[in-house]
């Protein structure tokens, strides 16, 4: 069990339930973002930073009218991406145990990068706080093996809005977050096609 996972752990604990402490996350997450001398939370227009996580708006996709579905709330733990668009895992497609267990995995392998930018001046500050490294070839090959590569997703930058990135130490919080907003089909429907392609993927 690694950092994520103790502090979701510590913060239901505090909370009095994981039911509790998911409700607290989304209301500091919420107020983080509208309080000016908050660091944790905040607003950018710039393009995604591998290894950072954002939350944004994205209502109108360039094919909206031939996608079956998109969500209109990501949350994006961001990829590199060469390529014109940004390029993420969005955090909402994943049931909350795979979630909890990939951002747990994850912080710990690139905890020597994280520290790096989350000493001094850049402690708590989400604006401060640059990149670390997570390739899409990496988490690909790592998804692809639990099918978790359904979540892996591209956003044209221009369709974005309302963005805000969170701090490296707030992922803890930002796991226990459910901000899914979902377009053109049920958030049931959603889960129960992840799940056939994960079990298509272990065919």
């Amino acid at each position: 069990m690694g950092y994520i996972k103790k502090t979701i752990k510590q913060l239901s604990k505090d909370a009095g339930s994981k039911k509790l402490a998911m409700k607290q996350a989304e209301n500091w997450f919420e107020n983080s973002k509208k309080k000016i001398n908050e660091k944790s939370v905040a607003k950018t227009t710039s393009r995604f930073l591998p290894g950072k996580i954002y939350v944004f708006r994205y209502n109108d996709p360039k094919y909206k009218d031939k996608l079956e579905w998109w969500d209109m709330n990501p949350v994006v733990l961001a990829l590199d991406s060469n390529e014109s668009n940004d390029l993420g895992i969005n955090l909402n497609l994943l049931p909350v145990n795979v979630k909890e267990e990939l951002l747990d995995f994850i912080y710990d392998r690139l905890q020597g990068s994280i520290k790096g930018q989350t000493m001094g001046s850049k402690a708590g500050n989400a604006a401060a706080q640059g990149y670390v490294s997570l390739t899409y070839a990496g988490a690909k090959s790592f998804l692809d093996r639990f099918g978790f590569d359904f979540a892996i997703r591209q956003y044209i930058p221009n369709r974005k809005s309302n963005q805000a990135t969170v701090a490296y130490e707030n992922w803890p919080e930002m796991a226990l977050c459910d901000f899914i907003d979902i377009n053109g089909a049920s958030i049931g429907s959603i889960k129960w096609r992840f799940r056939n392609h994960l079990k298509n993927k272990n065919i």
